[in-house]
């Protein structure tokens, strides 16, 4: 399955205080999904809570619990979406998998499979410019 999922890491340190709220926090920004906005680790709480438990959320029940407009709750779910940590089934969001760690080796195993093909096109690349065929040749030794 071919998706268009957009996956972006930072290097930001890791907090000095391991509680929930910081490393949220950390892994927002670090996902580069704004984790300096309060609203996205509040969100991503909630999902996390609610799909850990089975029953999901909707993007009214987000609205209600943040008080923001429902527009604002929709285009945060959507770069959640987007980043493959978040999917909807039917008007419900939940995490992509049953909980972050395996979430987590799901986004790994994605992104390992494309570095793979990347690899192979990569080489294919080499072999076309060694041959000559853009009019560059290696020189041989």
């Amino acid at each position: 399955m071919v998706t268009k999922e957009k996956i972006v890491i930072r290097q930001v340190n890791r907090p000095s205080k391991e509680n929930v709220d910081a490393l949220v926090n950390w892994f927002c920004e670090t996902l580069d999904l704004g984790g300096r906005d309060a609203l996205q680790p509040v969100m991503l709480k909630e999902i996390i809570n609610r799909s850990m438990n089975g029953s999901g959320v909707t993007s009214k029940e987000l609205n209600s619990k943040l008080d923001m407009p429902r527009t604002t709750v929709i285009y945060h779910l959507n770069r959640f979406i987007y980043s493959g940590i978040v999917v909807r089934k039917g008007r419900r969001y939940y995490l992509r998998s049953e909980d972050m760690t395996s979430t987590m080796e799901e986004l790994q195993a994605d992104m390992e499979r494309d570095f793979v093909r990347l690899i192979e096109f990569a080489e294919k690349m080499d072999a076309l410019f060694e041959s000559g065929f853009y009019g560059r040749r290696r020189s041989r030794k």
